[in-house]
């Protein structure tokens, strides 16, 4: 609990987090640890697929998603919480994944547009205007400069 804010009070923002509900599958392309320094960074992707899913944390002011991925093969999991900061009133993301690496990102929306925006890493995600589509890009700054890290396509299961 914070002293400049003791008693959060639930509302519209937290109400938006509610696109990312529900039970979700992905496939796309992962570009991370492969050879990005020729002159197409996207030259030698990998298939990305995942499954991940998005809850309410008891009392709805936290959203929990959970992924589980495969890029190129291999093992890639994240827990992410998604809430509203009390003391700013800014969207905010904790994402933890299965390797050790612990992010925080903001996180700021215009119309079916996020954004998620980190030191390492940043993701523009746009929903359909049915809410049964994502379209998703992650970027990553390894050495200094923004390259693609995945483009996936996430399609609504329920």
């Amino acid at each position: 609990m914070s002293d400049k804010n003791p008693n959060p009070v639930r509302g519209p923002m937290h109400d938006a987090l509610a696109v990312f509900l529900g039970k979700w599958r992905a496939q796309g392309t992962s570009y991370g640890y492969t050879d990005q320094d020729g002159p197409d960074p996207r030259a030698n992707g990998v298939p990305w697929t995942s499954r991940h899913t998005g809850r309410w944390h008891t009392g709805e002011y936290f959203l929990v998603q959970e992924e589980q991925a495969l890029p190129g093969g291999q093992v890639f999991d994240t827990l992410s919480i998604m809430g509203v900061d009390p003391e700013t009133g800014a969207w905010f993301a904790r994402c933890f994944e299965n390797h050790g690496y612990y992010r925080h990102y903001a996180v700021t929306r215009e119309g079916p547009t996020w954004r998620l925006s980190g030191e390492h890493e940043r993701a523009t995600i746009t929903f359909s205007d049915d809410n049964r589509t994502q379209t998703i890009a992650w970027e990553w700054r390894p050495k200094g400069a923004w390259l693609p890290l995945c483009d996936r396509i996430v399609v609504r299961e329920d």
